[in-house]
Formats: structure tokens, sequence, C-alpha cells
């Protein structure tokens, strides 16, 4: 129907500057509308708050990191670039980390920021993971929240030292969680330890066939398959 879409388009436009002047075009592009001028402009500003209240929540440690001038640009310029569409209001920060990615070449940000940005999402992606994380399995497994995430920096240092100053450089291979029992999201700089680990359960090793292979004793393999079992990062029968 051309006069929903017509609609649609022209509310589209006011959204994405919902103050005085995008309210004028709203009502320039429908004459003789006569719904409240303070209404409509009170949901422009719900729809606004609903997407800087989000990001806000949701990357706190890059707010943090970029300070509050750059932060309230980024957010400003963030809500212009598409409509929010899902109705979890959480997911409208989903595609913050491309953004960042994007503009942080213009405005000067640093190279670990946009990262920094895909760690918070990604921590609050698996904490909220609807993968069924099995009762019971039958062998060693990986555990299906996993995610993994490459950095050019050291993150997961950076991060649990509260996010302070700037992350020391160096190649990082970052897993993130949420442990099967208490429902927590967990993150690590990948050790060898937890990569022997997952190769095993992804592999469906046995540690008497992978000490072999190795060298290392299998009282050590069983070790670091302990440590990661109760971390949650692989389940076991």
């Amino acid at each position: 129907m051309p006069g929903l879409q017509h609609f649609f388009e022209s509310m589209r436009t006011y959204l994405a500057e919902p103050g005085a002047t995008g309210l004028e075009r709203l009502y320039a592009a429908h004459p003789g509308w006569e719904a409240p001028r303070a209404r409509v402009a009170l949901y422009g500003r719900f729809v606004r708050h609903h997407v800087a209240d989000g990001v806000e929540k949701l990357f706190p440690l890059v707010r943090r990191c970029v300070g509050e001038a750059a932060w309230e640009e980024l957010v400003r310029g963030y809500f212009v670039t598409g409509p929010a569409r899902h109705y979890e209001l959480n997911r409208l920060g989903e595609h913050f980390p491309d953004f960042l990615s994007d503009k942080a070449p213009e405005r000067g940000l640093p190279a670990w920021v946009p990262e920094l940005a895909r760690f918070e999402w990604t921590d609050f992606a698996v904490y909220t993971s609807e993968e069924r994380v099995p009762v019971t399995v039958e062998r060693l497994s990986p555990n299906p929240t996993l995610a993994v995430l490459r950095h050019s920096c050291r993150l997961c240092a950076f991060v649990r030292g509260g996010a302070q100053g700037e992350p020391r450089s160096g190649e990082e291979l970052a897993l993130l969680w949420r442990h099967p029992r208490d429902l927590v999201s967990l993150y690590m700089a990948a050790d060898d330890v937890a990569l022997l680990a997952l190769k095993i359960a992804v592999e469906g090793l046995a540690p008497a066939e992978v000490a072999v292979a190795t060298g290392v004793a299998e009282s050590d393999i069983r070790a670091a398959v302990e440590r990661c079992v109760a971390d949650g990062l692989v389940l076991t029968p």
C-alpha cells in the first residue's frame, strides 16, 4: 500500500532526527495530520532513549575508555545508522561494534576500541545464549555456548583489570562461555591447557593416545581436562 509505505518512510526519517526539525518534516509529509505534536515528539525521544540506554548498559567499558563527549557523539551517530527493529531491547546494540570499526579511523579511535566493543557484546551474547547445554553428554564435549575472539591486544587482562589506561600489545585468542551450573559468563585468554582440552573434546581423543602423540604425561593431560571441566569450558559424561 503506497500510503502505508509513505507513512513508514516518513517515520523512519523522523526517528533518525526526532528533534524539532525532524518533527516539522514529519508533519510536512502528512498535510492535515492532527496528531498532537507533544505526543509525537515524546515518542521520538522515547525511541532514541531506548537505543541510548541500551547501548550504555551493554558497553560500559567502551564508554569509560572514550570519554563522555566522544561517547555521546558516537551514540548519536549510531542511532541514525538504521531503525531499531528487534523486540528485545538489548539487541539494539548488536551492530555497535561494527559501527565503531567503520568510524574508528575518522574519529581517531584506537584500533582496540572496536575490539573491546566486540568483547562486551560477545560477553552479553554468551550470557543470554539460547544454546541448550545438555544435562548429560556421552563423551567429553565443548560447551555449546563457547565463543572465540581474536584480538590484536591483550584484552582479557585489560578487562579483568577494570579497563584502565590501554591494553598491552600482543595478539590474543579469547574464549568466552557460560558456566553450565553457575550460569555466569566467563572469559580467558586461551592457553595451552584450554586449547588441549578443547582439541580432545572436539576430536574425541583419549588422554592415553594424546599422551603417546605429544609425550606429555597422561596424568597431566587428565589434570588439564579436569581443570576445564571445573570451569565449564568442556562437559564430561
